[in-house]
């Protein structure tokens, strides 16, 4: 091989072949959106939010060790949804109603006959055994029917089968009797989470037509004033089932401004918080600032009482040196100084060979001073 060859040491290369590079880059990029999609899908799979409202009591499920964790107040909690699983319950007041050819009730009386009578019953859940309602009548629903329409169709036969025919159109007969189903209910599903509110017969019974038209015509004078009492009876209870209604709307609104009020107290408790660091740093900042200031100007004393001290110390030095013969040799030097410095002028008066007097004429010499002169 020449030495002049272009080509690379090892010999020729092939050429790239793009169109393999682009499939194998695609290939990847769709195995690395599979993984995405599998990762979002698992995540979803896991995390899971439960929402209560004012009107529900939730109910947290650990499969694993089998907990419950009643949650009465409204919001939104989220959860494992591998581990765990979220219900909601009704807990306001509900309305079972038995009425109508469907669903009313058919009595057979002590003495054989048939009677249908229409039943209404308001009833809830009680909140604090959510947990209870579920284990025994399991999620949704279910406690309506399984316990409440049934039970209670059964006990209101039972106790209303106890009356004649005749008895039937006594309304106070009867409503003793709906007592009587009241309370038994209570007692029974109490332990289910269940309470029963109150039960009516919201219109009187049936019976055949042939029967029905004996009793009217045997109890027509007493019929007028027991159907007043009933309506007395069921406007009480209508009252009472009124202000209980009041009652459940004012606890719900109760409840949703509880909610907002402690959020708000959330919010200023961080505020408070918030303020009381900003004041804490500037407590921090002032108080440091304060010091390195404080200290700066102690130093700056100490400089200045040391350069005093020391200026006192040379003029100490001065006065002691000037206390002595040096001292006045230095005096006597200066006063050599001014004298240089002065001219005398004059004109000598001699008697007898010697000078007498000696006149100063000239205004140089006074302007040096009279000490100088004299």
């Amino acid at each position: 091989m020449s030495h002049n060859s272009l080509e690379p040491p090892g010999g020729p290369q092939m050429p790239v072949d793009m169109d393999r590079v682009r499939k194998l880059i695609g290939g990847s990029l769709i195995w690395v959106a599979a993984a995405l999609v599998v990762l979002v899908v698992f995540g979803l799979s896991i995390i899971r939010i439960g929402r209560v409202t004012g009107e529900e009591v939730g109910i947290l499920l650990d499969r694993i060790s089998g907990k419950m964790t009643v949650i009465n107040q409204p919001g939104v909690r989220i959860y494992n949804g591998i581990t765990g699983d979220f219900y909601v319950l009704e807990k306001t007041l509900q309305t079972l109603d038995m009425t109508g050819d469907k669903n009313n009730l058919k009595i057979k009386t002590i003495d054989g006959s048939d009677v249908y009578v229409d039943l209404k019953v308001q009833y809830k859940m009680d909140a604090n055994m959510a947990d209870t309602v579920i284990k025994a009548s399991g999620p949704g629903d279910n406690f309506k029917t399984k316990w409440t329409q049934h039970y209670i169709r059964s006990l209101a036969r039972n106790f209303l089968g106890e009356l004649t025919t005749e008895e039937f159109y006594d309304s106070s007969k009867r409503d003793a009797k709906v007592v009587l189903t009241h309370q038994e209910a209570n007692e029974r599903l109490s332990a289910f989470g269940i309470v029963i509110d109150s039960i009516v017969i919201p219109q009187k019974p049936r019976f055949y037509k042939e029967y029905e038209e004996i009793i009217k015509k045997k109890k027509l004078a007493d019929q007028a004033v027991l159907e007043e009492q009933s309506k007395a009876l069921a406007a009480q209870q209508r009252q009472q089932r009124q202000l209980v209604e009041e009652t459940n709307k004012k606890n719900v609104a109760i409840e949703q401004f509880s909610g907002e009020m402690r959020q708000k107290i959330i919010k200023a408790q961080a505020a408070g918080e918030r303020v009381r660091k900003e004041a804490d740093a500037y407590y921090d900042r002032t108080t440091i600032g304060a010091e390195a200031e404080f200290y700066g100007s102690q130093k700056e004393a100490e400089g200045v009482l040391a350069l005093k001290k020391a200026e006192a110390k040379g003029i100490e030095a001065l006065r002691a040196a000037l206390e002595g013969e040096g001292g006045r040799n230095m005096v006597k030097l200066e006063y050599a100084r001014k004298l240089r410095q002065i001219t005398i002028t004059g004109q000598p008066f001699t008697l007898e060979g010697r000078t007498d007097r000696f006149e100063h004429l000239g205004a140089p010499a006074s302007r040096v001073g009279s000490g100088a002169a004299k």
